[in-house]
């Protein structure tokens, strides 16, 4: 079976990441250093989602998964990941769990939604924040509610130098944090002007139109690097102004 072979395969991967880390050889890359909070002159994306949309992992898989693996993106860029897109929230009589959510690909979503709001909160390096929700997004196509969620949800804290806080998301995800963080989200995507029709739904500087989703579905660097005027431009960018250069020389 295709979907169990690329678990065994997750797996071993996430056990070998993680003797690595265990023996001390495993190191952050350079593009996970520290970002200042503070958005300034950089340029605010949202991107509203839910975890087992096949277009909403298209976009995280390729365009924000380049943005994120460029040197000092993060100085260019303040980037808000929002998990819950066309879920339906209600209250209900739990008070472990005072919210009850409806998703749009059954409970496995709902289940992964509040992995990665649990992860998005409990990470605190950014890049490794949006690399394990990559890495949840590359093994979550399963959407069988009873499934393991526990090994992918360890196996990719593994992959992504997080295995210290994997017992802290699994908890969260199943319990009152990741309830409410998942509610959160469920009022930040209920404030949206205008209010999503699709997903993913992306957001730049408050704004939505056609030509933000689709430049930004296409390449969130190549977005970024164009409309970035501040001092911090990262040396990716030369690749797209070369391109325009080769473009003008070419007309």
């Amino acid at each position: 079976h295709a979907s169990s072979e690329k678990m065994t395969t997750l797996w071993s991967t996430a056990a070998f990441a993680l003797a690595l880390a265990i023996a001390g050889h495993h190191h952050r890359p350079a593009s996970a250093a520290a970002v200042d909070n503070n958005v300034g002159d950089r340029i605010k994306v949202e991107l509203y989602y839910e975890s087992q949309c096949p277009g909403c992992r298209q976009v995280l898989t390729t365009s924000f998964k380049e943005a994120f693996a460029a040197e000092g993106f993060l100085k260019m860029a303040d980037v808000t990941l929002v998990p819950f897109g066309n879920a339906k929230e209600s209250p209900s009589n739990d008070p472990v769990l005072p919210y009850d959510f409806a998703c749009q690909h059954g409970p496995s979503e709902c289940r992964y939604n509040a992995v990665e709001a649990c992860a998005l909160s409990k990470i605190g390096c950014p890049y490794k924040a949006f690399n394990y929700v990559n890495c949840i997004e590359n093994y979550d196509e399963d959407r069988t509610p009873d499934q393991n969620y526990g090994l992918v949800v360890g196996a990719c804290a593994a992959l992504t130098g997080v295995a210290d806080l994997a017992a802290d998301i699994e908890e969260c995800s199943t319990g009152t944090e990741g309830n409410g963080l998942v509610h959160d989200n469920a009022g930040k995507t209920a404030k949206l002007d205008p209010p999503h029709t699709y997903v993913p739904w992306i957001v730049v500087g408050g704004q939505h139109n056609d030509d933000l989703q689709d430049a930004i579905s296409e390449s969130l660097l190549k977005y970024v690097c164009e409309n970035y005027h501040g001092p911090d431009k990262s040396f990716a960018c030369e690749a797209f102004e070369m391109a325009t250069v080769d473009k003008s020389a070419a007309i």
